[in-house]
């Protein structure tokens, strides 16, 4: 064979493999990145809601500070308070509570239910309107007004909310069929203001 040829060939076929291997690289970076827009929102849609709720714990309750707290575990809580001002029975009752159920909405295995329930009719158990979200992990820590922990559920002042969330498609599957998904974290601690003002008051 022509040695010119050959070289051409071997050429062509060295550029043709580096176009193939860079068109490869740059779907897995383009759906990288889209996996992790995705998931990015999926927590932001928790964690707003989240935040907005957690200022509402005991707001407009008028009740002993005792019973503003139902409920609390290391992956659920649930208190009362009026969360969206609807002057509707003497307080609301909510709960967010991450459960064992997987979330067979998502592809992803590591999945499950963080489920936000809120009743504005406590007394009505059936009126409960139920929010699903989806996320791996949801962690809650509690603190006394000081920082150290509380000894009843009476004295819990702050909560340390920690989320993590992964995309629920995996953004690249690897030779041995190992999928990795897109993991996004969020971790804060809040402070239940309204608790705090009704002392001082």
């Amino acid at each position: 064979m022509n040695l010119g040829l050959l070289t051409t060939y071997l050429v062509g076929g060295l550029m043709m493999l580096s176009i193939i291997g860079y068109n490869i690289s740059t779907y897995n970076s383009t759906v990288e990145t889209t996996s992790s827009v995705i998931t990015q929102n999926k927590l932001d849609d928790i964690v707003s809601t989240l935040q907005y709720d957690f200022t509402r714990i005991a707001y407009n309750l008028d009740t002993n500070l005792n019973d503003v707290y139902i409920s609390v575990t290391d992956s659920s809580i649930s208190f009362r308070g009026d969360i969206y001002d609807d002057g509707i029975d003497d307080f609301d009752v909510l709960e967010w509570r991450l459960t064992s159920q997987e979330d067979t909405t998502s592809s992803n295995p590591n999945d499950y239910i963080l489920k936000r329930t809120w009743n504005q009719t406590p007394s009505i158990p059936a009126n409960a309107i139920e929010f699903d979200y989806s996320a791996i992990y949801f962690r809650l820590n509690y603190f006394k007004r000081d920082g150290t922990a509380p000894v009843d559920d009476e004295d819990i002042r702050q909560i340390e909310v920690e989320i993590f969330v992964e995309s629920n498609e995996p953004y690249l599957t690897k030779k041995s069929g190992e999928e990795s998904y897109y993991k996004t974290v969020w971790k804060r601690k809040m402070t239940a203001n309204n608790l705090i003002y009704k002392e001082g008051s």
